[in-house]
C-alpha cells in the first residue's frame, strides 16, 4: 500500500465512530483499526468474517492488516467465511478454496498465523429473542462466542441494491433463513450478532451495473473503518455519490434500527469515477429478486465462469452470455432498455404465478418468515390493557346495525372509509373442549390466507380481580394474501400488519382483542378487532343472556378494516359506486370468513388448515438445473417413445435374427438371451 496524506490520522483521546483512510499505507490502516477496536484487553478469540465471493473478494492485504492488529492486541485470530447460495450457484463448493484463492493462506506478511473456518459448521441455536427472525435459527459457535467480531467487506456496485458493503458480507454470519428476506436477516444479525468492528475495502472499487459479479476496477485507494456496519455502508454510499437507501439492506437497517449516529473522520469527497446501474435497471432487478429462484438465476448468470468453479449446467451456460451482456450495458439510459425488457418479462411471469397461486391454487403459495417488526416494550401496559375500551367504539357501531333473521349473516357498514363488520358461527362443539384445542391467542394465525408471521407474549399473565379471569398481553405480526385475492392480479401487496393484543380468558368466554400499530409495507391503515369464543346460552358479560342456539360454542369476529388498494383500483374509487362496491365487498368478506371459520373447526378436529407450502430451500438446486433435469427426463421419455414406435413399424429391424428373435444385453455383463418377437413386427 502506497503513501497517503496524513489528514485525520492523529490519535485523539476520544476517537470517532468511523475513519476514512485514504491511500495504501498499511500503517495508517492499522492505526485506524487500533483506534476503533474495543478497549484492551480484548476478551477471548477474534473472528474476522471476510467477503470471499468470487470474482470480487476482499483484499488479502486489508484482511492481513486487521489480523495483525488483532494479534498485537492479544487475540487468537480466526478468519471465517460461509458459502451462500449465490456462491454455490456459481460453482463453488469450499470455503477454504475460496479463502486460498483470495490470498488468505493462513499467515500474514508479518508472519502472524491464523486459521480459516467455515461458519456453516459447528452450529448451535442462536440466542436471538423471540421477536427476531433469527430466534432458534442455527449460528456458528465460533461467531456466537467470539470475544471480538470483525466483518471485512468489499466496495462493489450491485444490480439489485446499487451498492454493497459490510451488511452484504454480514449476511454470511449465519446460514440463510428460508422464507426470510435478506434485508431482514441483515438487520437481525446487525442487532443480535453484530460485529465490534466493520472494515470496508475500497482500495479498488468494482463498479459498473453489477461490479459484484462483473469486475470493473477503479483504484479508489480508500478503506473505511467503523464501529458499526451500517455506518460503514452509509459512508460508502456517500463516497459513491448514491442515496444510502438505494441499498435495500441499508434502507431496512435505517428503518428498523435508526440512522447511524456518530462522527466520521477523514476525507469524505466522493470517488466520482465509479459507474453503477441505471435506476430503471435496479427497479426491474428488484422485481425479479422478489422470487428467490429467479434472483439466484440472475446472480449466477451474470458474469462467470469464475476461476476454480465447477462447470455450469447447460441451461445456465446458455443464459450467461445473454444476461451478462445485457447487464454490462445497464449503466446508461439507453443501454439499460434491453435488460429492463428481459427482467420485466421474467418478473411478469413470476407475478402471474403469484396471482394464480393467490386466486386459484393456494397450495403453491410460499410461506414467509419475518421478525416481529416493532418493539413491544415501546407500548406501555396501558396500551394493551386499554384495548377493550378502545374497541368498544367499534362494538357500539356494530350494535346499532340491524339484526338479520340469520344469526350468522354478515353485518357491516362504512365508517370514515373503513369497513366495520361482524360475522358469527355457532359450532357444535362443547365450549370447554373447544377452548382446550383452539387457543384464542393464536386466533389470527388460524384465519384464512395466513402465510406467515410472529407472535410473542409480553409479560406474564395477569389474574383479574374476582372470578378467576386472566389477561395476557401479546404482540403479533401477520402476513396474509392480498385481500380480496383477485387484487393480486392488479399488483396488490400481501397484507402485512403489526399489532398489540390482549387475550382474555374466563369460564364462559375467551376473547382476543387487537389493534394495528404499523404496516411495514403500507398495506393497511386499520386492521383492528376481536375474536370471541363464548359458551352458547351462557350469561353475557353485562349480566344479560349470552349467545343463542343451544349447546355449542359461538364464534364471533368483529373488526374495523381499511386496506390499501393497488393504484389502478384506487383510482376507480369503488365506494362511490355502491351498486358495484357493495356486492364485491360482501362476497369478499363471506369468502374470507367462511374459510376462517372452517379453519377454526379444522383446528378443533385436528385437521390441516394452513395454506401454502414451505419456502424454497436456499441450498436446493438452481432453477436452471431443475429445468435441465426436467428436459433430460422429457428427452429420455421422448427417445424411449420413438424407440418403442420404431419397434412397431413395418421397417426391417437389423436387431432381429433370421428366426425373428431380437438379442439384447442384460443389465449385467453375461451371455445374450433371446426375446420372443413382437408379433406386430415378426408376424406369425
Amino acid at each position: 500500500m502506497g503513501g497517503m496524506r496524513p489528514s485525520g490520522v492523529a490519535e485523539p483521546s476520544d476517537p470517532p465512530d468511523a475513519i476514512v483512510v485514504r491511500g495504501r499505507d498499511p500503517a495508517l490502516l492499522a492505526a485506524a483499526v487500533r483506534r476503533l477496536l474495543p478497549p484492551a484487553p480484548l476478551p477471548g478469540a477474534a473472528v474476522v468474517l471476510v467477503r470471499l465471493s468470487p470474482p470480487t473478494p476482499a483484499s488479502s492485504t486489508v484482511v492481513h492488516v486487521v489480523v495483525d492488529a488483532l494479534v498485537e492486541a492479544g487475540c487468537e485470530v480466526t478468519v471465517a467465511g460461509l458459502l451462500a447460495s449465490r456462491d454455490r450457484d456459481r460453482g463453488h463448493r469450499d470455503v477454504g478454496a475460496l479463502a486460498h484463492a483470495a490470498g488468505l493462506t493462513g499467515r500474514t506478511a508479518r508472519g502472524r498465523s491464523y486459521a480459516v473456518i467455515d461458519l456453516a459448521e459447528d452450529l448451535v441455536p442462536s440466542l436471538a429473542p423471540a421477536t427476531s427472525a433469527l430466534a432458534g435459527q442455527p449460528v456458528s459457535t465460533a461467531w456466537l462466542t467470539a470475544g471480538t467480531r470483525v466483518v471485512v467487506g468489499r466496495a462493489v456496485t450491485d444490480l439489485v441494491d446499487t451498492y454493497a458493503g459490510c451488511l452484504d458480507t454480514l449476511l454470511r454470519a449465519v446460514p440463510e433463513v428460508a422464507g426470510c428476506e435478506p434485508a431482514d436477516v441483515a438487520v437481525e444479525v446487525a442487532r443480535h450478532l453484530r460485529p465490534h468492528l466493520a472494515v470496508l475495502d475500497a482500495l479498488s472499487t468494482s463498479g459498473g451495473a453489477d461490479g459484484s459479479r462483473l469486475p470493473d476496477e477503479t483504484e479508489t485507494d480508500t478503506v473505511v473503518v467503523a464501529r458499526d456496519p451500517v455506518l460503514a455502508d452509509v459512508t460508502l454510499a456517500g463516497l459513491l455519490g448514491v442515496d444510502r437507501s438505494s441499498s435495500s439492506l441499508v434502507e431496512r437497517a435505517v428503518a428498523a434500527i435508526g440512522a447511524p449516529a456518530g462522527s466520521v473522520e477523514g476525507d469524505l469527497r466522493p470517488f466520482g469515477a465509479v459507474a453503477h446501474a441505471h435506476p430503471l435497471a435496479v427497479r426491474a432487478a428488484r422485481r425479479v429478486a422478489r422470487d428467490l429462484r429467479l434472483a439466484r438465476v440472475l446472480s449466477a448468470a451474470t458474469g462467470g465462469p469464475d476461476a476454480g468453479s465447477v462447470p455450469a449446467d447447460p441451461v445456465l451456460a446458455a443464459l450467461r452470455p445473454v444476461v451478462t451482456e445485457a447487464v454490462r450495458a445497464a449503466t446508461d439510459p439507453v443501454g439499460q432498455a434491453g435488460l429492463v425488457g428481459l427482467l420485466g418479462l421474467a418478473a411478469t411471469v413470476a407475478a402471474g404465478g403469484e396471482a394464480w397461486g393467490a386466486t386459484m391454487d393456494k397450495s403453491t403459495v410460499e410461506r414467509r418468515v419475518v421478525s416481529l417488526g416493532f418493539d413491544p416494550a415501546a407500548h406501555p401496559d396501558d396500551d394493551y390493557d386499554g384495548l377493550p375500551e378502545q374497541l368498544a367504539a367499534v362494538d357500539a357501531v356494530i350494535d346499532r346495525l340491524p339484526v338479520s333473521d340469520d344469526p350468522e349473516a354478515l353485518r357491516w357498514c362504512l365508517v370514515d372509509g373503513a369497513t366495520v363488520f361482524e360475522v358469527r358461527r355457532l359450532v357444535p362443539a362443547d365450549f370447554d373442549a373447544w377452548v382446550e384445542r383452539v387457543d384464542v391467542a393464536e386466533g389470527i394465525s388460524l384465519m384464512a390466507d395466513y402465510v406467515g408471521g410472529r407472535r410473542v407474549p409480553v409479560g406474564d399473565p395477569v389474574v383479574a380481580d374476582g372470578g378467576g379471569d386472566t389477561r395476557q398481553r401479546q404482540a403479533e405480526r401477520n402476513l396474509y394474501l392480498p385481500q380480496p385475492n383477485y387484487l393480486a392480479a392488479w399488483g396488490g401487496e400481501p397484507i402485512d400488519v403489526c399489532k398489540i393484543e390482549l387475550v382474555e380468558r374466563g369460564p364462559d368466554r375467551h376473547r382476543l382483542l387487537w389493534r394495528t400499530v404499523s404496516s411495514p409495507n403500507g398495506s393497511a391503515v386499520h386492521d383492528d378487532g376481536t375474536l370471541t369464543f363464548e359458551r352458547a346460552g351462557a350469561t353475557g358479560p353485562d349480566g344479560g343472556d349470552g349467545p343463542d342456539g343451544g349447546a355449542g360454542t359461538m364464534v364471533t369476529i368483529r373488526g374495523r378494516q381499511l386496506f390499501t388498494l393497488p393504484a389502478a383500483l384506487d383510482a376507480v374509487d369503488l365506494p362511490s359506486v355502491p351498486e358495484l362496491h357493495r356486492p364485491l365487498l360482501e362476497e369478499a368478506y363471506r369468502r374470507f370468513f367462511t374459510a376462517t371459520f372452517d379453519n377454526l373447526e379444522a383446528c378443533f378436529e385436528g385437521r390441516e388448515h394452513r395454506i401454502g407450502r414451505p419456502p424454497p430451500d436456499p441450498s436446493g438446486p438452481l432453477l436452471t438445473e431443475s429445468v435441465r433435469m426436467v428436459v433430460d427426463g422429457l428427452t429420455a421419455r421422448l427417445v424411449g417413445d420413438v424407440a418403442g414406435s420404431s419397434v412397431r413399424s413395418p421397417a426391417p429391424d437389423p436387431a432381429l435374427d433370421q428366426h425373428g428373435f431380437r438379442h439384447v444385453r442384460g443389465s449385467r455383463p453375461g451371455p445374450r438371451r433371446a426375446v420372443p418377437p413382437d408379433p406386430e413386427v415378426a408376424g406369425p
